[in-house]
């Protein structure tokens, strides 16, 4: 039975404490009365389970379910509950009474416009999220369950939670148990609902909004192959044929996931004028009261704002200003940040797999460039980073591996300043002094490991800044021995030592940046895996010439010399024949005798 607003005069009721006044409602499950609540002599609606419903112990669970389900709600948007029980047979709800017609009613209203649609869903959304937080579903979304409360404004409420169902932790909470049949309004039931109500999880109420989103913008139900809002309504909003369509998928899965997302592509279409909650019968004197109130509150509202916007913003000021100067991000670090969004760019070059190099610039070849951050321009060869924007910084990727036991990379590199703009000041407030412009040669691997060769604009001296796990990070500064602007810059790993060095300068003018980095042979394992070459750009300006990477090998030893082959050694010449001269007997030798010494005479 569908629900209706005519009123007639209650019978005489036993509820205790409240007196009825008259049916202001009717549905499936029992009557809304309003009422009078004795104790506070205010204006309440008792809500009765139909006597015949009473007998049945499911029944009176799902009523009993619907006082729990408002009992943890309180929203705005949704009708709150004051009280429940039984007298007897008779069980009864006691909620807020909401002076105002139904959705279906202001859906008749000749000013009731596709704003003013907009406008209320919303509303009725950010009610349905709050309750699909607490674990509560409604499953019974329709215009009759929205009544508008004349007494707040006319803000729409959420009403009748008879059918709500829990997810599954809650229902565990509150002991309670869901019906294994079809419930609900056929018109606005998800069709996963319609087979089986266990199945009808948040997005089914998705789905009803989706409903009431179309019947409000075209005034027609969505059945079979409709057609899309702005094609049955002259004035709606294309954009909301996506929205509409997202919310009709057939499949749960299809639909926003949540009804945050909804909220979110709902908000920009929404005016912020909501003037049409207001009573339709406002005369000309309720009018300009209004009015002039709306102004007065907007003019203190305004110079509140400005108040506490200027509060916030000295203290922000200090606040980001005190963090940034006391824990500077590394430069390298910084310019391996992830940025989230990635821009495929193309250069000519040459890619020489025999000689393992590749080049940036005139070359046969079609190189694949991949740019994080900032976006730079890409012309012969030439990388340009212009004026920083929305992002600080910037990487440029070659998108191929270095082969080889070592590698290096080398370009020309210039990084200029941006000259201070109207607002410096601002920045300076905030932020302090504007840090210098930067720009880096790096080796980029895998896991966000990165060795980074870091120049300035400026005087500061280079860095060498690597990231090769958690127990391998560093930075290395080098005395500035030479002028590094519009020089070449070259990242260099020896192949046979595995050592790293920063080195400024080509052929007999090239100098060694401080000491290497000693990596070891397998180098390529701590950035895990074959690096690729980027460039990056932080804070100024960068330009990159001439980019050219190749792998190296250990260079083999060379050949011997050759050995001369070995000489004969020479014959030894025959000893001369030497002639003996005959032996002749020569005569004896004449003996001589000596006289005999004389006597001394005595």
């Amino acid at each position: 039975m569908k629900d209706t607003t005519i009123s007639r005069r209650s019978e005489p009721s036993s509820i205790p404490g409240y007196r009825l006044i008259q049916v202001v409602g009717k549905g499936g499950m029992g009557e809304v009365h309003q009422a009078t609540q004795l104790s506070l002599q205010r204006t309440v609606a008792v809500k009765l389970l139909k006597s015949e419903l009473a007998k049945d112990p499911q029944f009176v669970n799902r009523f009993e379910k619907e006082g729990a389900a408002l009992a943890s709600l309180r929203h705005p948007n949704i009708v709150s509950i004051v009280d429940r029980g039984n007298a007897g047979d008779t069980y009864f709800l006691v909620m807020e009474y909401v002076d105002g017609p139904a959705l279906r009613e202001k859906m008749r209203e000749p000013d009731f416009d596709p704003a003013k649609a907009l406008s209320t869903l919303l509303m009725v959304a950010r009610a349905i999220e709050y309750a699909h937080g607490r674990g509560i579903i409604h499953r019974d979304l329709k215009p009759e369950n929205i009544l508008f409360d004349e007494q707040a404004g006319g803000i729409p409420k959420v009403t009748d939670f008879g059918l709500a169902g829990f997810d599954e932790t809650h229902a565990q909470q509150r002991n309670l148990t869901q019906t294994h049949v079809a419930m609900g309004t056929a018109s606005y039931m998800a069709p996963e609902q319609a087979v089986d109500a266990r199945s009808a999880g948040p997005r089914a109420d998705l789905y009803s909004l989706g409903v009431m989103l179309y019947e409000m913008l075209t005034g027609e139900l969505p059945v079979g192959q409709f057609d899309p809002p702005s094609a049955k309504k002259p004035g709606v909003d294309k954009r909301l044929d996506a929205i509409v369509a997202r919310c009709l998928k057939p499949s749960p899965d299809d639909r926003y996931p949540s009804a945050a997302g909804l909220i979110a592509d709902l908000e920009p279409l929404v005016q912020v004028n909501s003037s049409f909650l207001t009573a339709s019968r406002e005369t000309k004197a309720q009018r300009l009261t209004r009015r002039v109130r709306e102004v007065t509150w907007r003019v203190g509202r305004t110079v509140a704002g400005v108040v506490v916007l200027l509060a916030t913003f000295l203290v922000g000021a200090v606040f980001i200003r005190s963090r940034s100067e006391s824990r500077p991000v590394p430069a390298g670090k910084a310019l391996m940040t992830d940025f989230k969004a990635t821009v495929p760019l193309t250069s000519a070059g040459r890619a020489d797999e025999a000689a393992r190099e590749g080049t940036v610039g005139e070359g046969p070849d079609a190189l694949t460039l991949l740019a994080d951050g900032r976006t730079p321009g890409v012309k012969a060869g030439v990388v340009t980073y212009g004026p920083p924007q929305d992002e600080r910084g910037g990487r440029l990727t070659v998108d191929a591996e270095l082969p080889g036991a070592g590698v290096e990379f080398s370009a020309v590199v210039d990084t200029e300043a941006v000259q201070p703009g109207a607002l410096e000041p601002l920045w300076k407030l905030f932020r302090g002094e504007r840090p210098e412009p930067r720009s880096a040669l790096l080796l980029v691997g895998s896991n966000g490991r990165y060795v980074a060769f870091i120049v300035s604009g400026a005087e500061g001296e280079p860095q060498l800044e690597w990231n090769l796990g958690p127990d391998k990070k560093g930075l290395m500064q080098a005395p500035l021995l030479v002028k590094l602007e519009g020089q070449r810059l070259a990242l260099k790993v020896d192949p046979a030592s595995g050592e790293l060095f920063a080195v400024a300068g080509e052929g007999r003018d090239a100098r060694v940046l401080g000491d290497g980095l000693r990596l070891g042979p397998g180098w390529k394992q701590l950035l895990g895996g074959s690096p690729r070459a980027a460039v990056g750009c932080l804070e100024g300006r960068c330009r990159f010439q001439q980019l050219s990477a190749r792998g190296l090998e250990v260079p083999k030893p060379p050949p011997p010399p050759p050995q001369p082959a070995p000489e004969e050694a020479p014959r030894p010449s025959p000893a001369p024949v030497v002639k003996k001269a005959p032996v002749t007997k020569s005569s004896p030798a004449p003996v001589v005798k000596k006289p005999a010494p004389q006597q001394k005479k005595k």
